[in-house]
């Protein structure tokens, strides 16, 4: 039987192996000496006991498809420790009260952004808003619902517009109905983080969203609407801005 470490350089080599180029240099952007560390412990819970492949790459972070002892899967995402760009996201951390002792060196405030995600998810999910479902965070590292069939996960609306798009309109304004009555503005809802699972809505993407607390809870709320309307503009005839707020 491997050890946690052998299994994680076997895991890291084959993500190495199956994207070439690009997985090398995504190991070495995303998997510095903490963030293995990290994950180690992870496996030492037993929240998971194997990553598997990339399924998206971002500015901030990675996601992979992982899998559990018994075999299911698990998107875990990992938050870069040593990038710049968290800087441009103080303002979504200042002024949350759920935040307010949250230190200001670059790498605690990774720490609180993932904390941030892993707590609008539940709070998301509790209010009957279609995301992922949460189940761990540690200091980097979000555990969550894979959203996928197999290995493949499912399509942003960008990729895949809906057949159907007034009814997928429709299911997804519940979703946001029912995150706004948990008192969260998600932030930054576009096409992109958006998913189309077989012809219904799944919302992602959820670390910067604020409580009505915060001074940007209904300016970023109206810039979401604004978004969504400049989408689904192309593909609903006669919609109209005052339909989506």
């Amino acid at each position: 039987m491997k050890t946690n470490v052998e299994t994680l350089d076997w895991n890291l080599g084959n993500i190495n192996d199956s994207k070439g180029k690009d997985g090398r240099k995504t190991v070495d952007d995303v998997f510095d000496e903490a963030t293995l560390k990290n994950i180690q412990q992870l496996f030492s819970r037993g929240i998971i006991a194997t990553l598997e492949n990339i399924i998206a790459t971002g500015k901030e972070a990675n996601l992979f498809r992982a899998k559990t002892i018994d075999g299911r899967n698990r998107a875990v995402k990992i938050y870069r420790l040593n990038t710049a760009t968290f800087r441009k996201l103080d303002k979504y951390i200042d002024g949350d009260p759920r935040f307010k002792n949250s230190g200001n060196n670059p790498r605690e405030r990774v720490f609180t952004w993932a904390q941030k995600e892993y707590k609008n998810l539940h709070s998301m999910l509790a209010g009957g808003a279609k995301v992922p479902k949460p189940y761990h965070v540690h200091k980097n590292i979000v555990v969550m619902q894979y959203i996928g069939w197999r290995y493949r996960p499912y399509p942003i609306i960008k990729d895949l517009i809906p057949s159907k798009p007034e009814e997928f309109l429709k299911i997804l304004l519940k979703s946001i109905k029912s995150y706004r009555s948990m008192n969260l503005s998600h932030g930054d809802l576009s096409e992109y983080n958006i998913l189309n699972i077989r012809e219904k809505p799944l919302i992602i993407d959820v670390g910067q969203a604020v409580p009505k607390e915060h001074p940007m809870y209904e300016e970023l709320h109206q810039r979401d609407m604004k978004n969504m309307y400049r989408f689904w503009k192309k593909h609903i005839k006669g919609l109209k801005l005052e339909d989506l707020i």
